[in-house]
């Protein structure tokens, strides 16, 4: 048996579900969360260096 896998980074999947028609809620619904967690890592990443700021 052969599985054949595709790397894909999260910015390329984001782009390329911008232009695709939703056939299901649970797609809408996986959206949304990724979105989401996009959204919180740019905020750890923005606080990490405020923090580094304020000890520096």
């Amino acid at each position: 048996m052969r599985n054949d896998y595709e790397m894909v980074t999260v910015r390329d999947y984001v782009n390329a579900i911008e232009n695709v028609r939703y056939t299901s809620v649970s797609e809408v619904e996986i959206e949304k969360e990724v979105e989401k967690y996009l959204l919180n890592q740019r905020r750890y990443e923005t606080n990490a260096k405020i923090v580094e700021a304020l000890l520096a």
